[in-house]
């Protein structure tokens, strides 16, 4: 597996009325407006992502010599509906907060805000928002049957059926004509937790987070298959960071699959970690601590870093001193279980 080089930190830092509206001016495409402050330093940050579980605590340092009140913001990675044929694993599928999202300040539990933002995403074109046109319909943001069956079900047929062929669901197969059906979402949703915060003076602040991740994953496996083309395998290289000894073991493993009785199954899974729109803080992460956890020591896993040790048989470390966030963590797993 080869590592090269990462950024980390996702919690962003606004001023304290950077807070997005609905005039044109602040509610653009980067939803909530963020702005840099040289006032709190970011001392720590230690990092642990699994497949189950991701947890952050940060150590911030206020710089000034009075209290300074700021607004700290977390994104989350984009959640794509992906349509009746969507394989994307879903912690709680039927709510607002469906990661299950946590903060916790110097010990004690606090509540944050919430900033979700729908989108059709089609390559080679422009994202077009339709957060308005959902909410106009009651209909929840969050891309999964089961948040917004009730609402569709609600709909007259023609709501029904201008909905598919707008392209903002899929009916699956078939000629739809706007009976009531299970509808699957089709958008993009790209959501932000948010809160005010208080820095006090001459005094460092632990914020910790943690959430159960949306895993994304494919039920079969694509890398290591003879079929793949330079195209795909520069998509893993570039992303993922696979190299020669990784592609090795997964074509051994896709070569399990071919086999007339195979004892195996194999599938993808895909994790991410959104720490480019961070860095509004005063000067680099001064100590940074990523854990990967694989959770099976079976799985294959590829990530991008620079120095990782190996620690346990499913976790991997990563320590960098004075980082600047750079790009996003991208982690693919290459999961196995015994043929029923």
């Amino acid at each position: 597996m080869r590592f090269i080089p990462f950024a980390c930190a996702a919690l962003m830092l606004l001023s304290t009325h950077a807070l997005a509206d609905d005039s044109s001016a602040t509610l653009g495409t980067g939803g909530l407006v963020l702005q840099k402050t040289d006032k709190i330093a970011l001392v720590s940050e230690d990092l642990y992502l699994s497949p189950t579980g991701i947890r952050i605590s940060y150590r911030f340092r206020n710089l000034t010599n009075a209290d300074y009140a700021t607004t700290i913001a977390f994104p989350m990675p984009a959640f794509p509906g992906g349509g009746s044929n969507s394989t994307t694993v879903v912690p709680d599928p039927a709510n607002d907060n469906f990661m299950k999202f946590k903060t916790v300040v110097d010990g004690q539990s606090v509540p944050s805000q919430l900033e979700q933002r729908a989108f059709l995403v089609a390559d080679g074109q422009p994202d077009k928002e339709i957060t308005d046109k959902l909410k106009a319909l009651h209909l929840s943001l969050v891309p999964t049957a089961e948040a917004t069956e009730a609402t569709i079900n609600r709909l007259s047929n023609a709501q029904r059926k201008e909905l598919v062929d707008a392209g903002i669901f899929d009916a699956g197969e078939g000629d739809y004509t706007g009976q009531p059906a299970t509808l699957y979402p089709l958008w993009t949703l790209r959501s932000k937790y948010w809160r005010q915060q208080i820095f006090p003076k001459g005094k460092d602040m632990i914020v910790e987070q943690s959430y159960v991740p949306v895993v994304g994953s494919q039920s079969t496996l694509s890398l290591g298959s003879p079929d793949m083309d330079s195209d795909q395998l520069k998509h893993y290289s570039d992303t993922f960071c696979t190299d020669e000894t990784f592609l090795k073991a997964a074509r051994s493993l896709h070569k399990k699959l071919d086999d007339a009785n195979p004892t195996v199954q194999a599938f993808e899974q895909y994790l991410s970690y959104v720490i480019t729109s961070g860095g509004n803080w005063a000067g680099p992460i001064a100590d940074f601590k990523l854990i990967v956890d694989k959770g099976d020591p079976k799985t294959l896993v590829s990530f991008c870093g620079d120095g990782v040790k190996k620690i346990s048989p499913t976790q991997f470390e990563l320590d960098i001193k004075n980082y600047a966030p750079k790009r996003d963590i991208d982690v693919l797993l290459l999961r196995t279980m015994p043929v029923q």
